[in-house]
């Protein structure tokens, strides 16, 4: 005798689970995202904690700058606001000189001037960036410098403070180039050398762990549910047409 066949699942059952499945794989959705959305947090703070800790370790560095050759040494020797390079002395009148010592003495923060040849070829001994680190580092005083080239343009630095940034037109003569990059080095603030980074932003584009919950309903409201009734509509109606 054969064995007895399975007992028919009713009609009204099967649409119960069905219906109860909509609800369930929403729900089991929801929870996925949450889960998804915690792991991709953790995930981001712990990104930002060791960015953060790599970009300290760079403020625990010292560049090692050598010692400054002929023409940077000749500048380091002069015991003046205002140091000329030997070669180029011939060009900066004494009074424009004295006037851009006179002005650099009144600054609140510590401020020197070098004069000195734009490195045009290997034979000056010294690069442009190189010549400006050698002579403040040789210096050592607390304060701005800045190194006027004979070209016209500049190379700014500092000890203890934030490099600064020159704003003055200084092509043309030198003497009077010397005078204006005094009248505005005068003007500058110390800013303190950072000694850490900066902090990560605390702003929130959502406006707080509220605003975020806002938000995520609203985008779900508009955005998710409509699909998940518009699936669900499509499915029942292909349903009812097999039927």
């Amino acid at each position: 005798m054969s064995a007895r066949a399975a007992r028919p699942v009713p009609t009204a059952t099967r649409r119960s689970w069905r219906a109860r499945g909509w609800w369930i794989g929403g729900a089991v959705g929801l929870l996925a995202g949450t889960g998804a959305a915690v792991l991709v947090l953790d995930h981001q703070e712990s990104r930002e904690a060791a960015d953060t800790a790599r970009r300290a370790e760079v403020f625990g560095r010292r560049e090692v700058v050598p010692p400054p050759g002929d023409a940077v040494r000749a500048l380091v020797e002069q015991d003046t606001l205002v140091a000329v390079d030997p070669l180029l002395a011939g060009r900066v009148p004494e009074a424009d000189r004295a006037q851009a010592e006179a002005i650099l003495a009144r600054s609140p923060v510590p401020s020197r001037i070098a004069f000195l040849r734009y490195p045009r070829g290997v034979y000056e001994g010294y690069t442009n960036t190189g010549a400006a680190a050698q002579w403040h580092e040789a210096v050592g005083e607390r304060g701005y410098y800045v190194v006027l080239w004979d070209s016209g343009s500049t190379e700014s630095g500092a000890v203890g403070l934030e490099d600064p940034f020159v704003g003055t037109r200084t092509q043309g003569q030198p003497g009077p180039a010397l005078v204006r990059l005094a009248e505005e080095m005068v003007t500058w603030e110390a800013q303190p050398l950072p000694t850490r980074p900066d902090a990560p932003s605390s702003q929130d584009y959502w406006g707080g762990i509220g605003g975020g919950i806002a938000a995520a309903l609203l985008m779900g409201a508009f955005g998710v549910l409509p699909l998940f009734l518009l699936l669900r509509w499509y499915v029942g109606s292909r349903r009812l047409r097999e039927t």
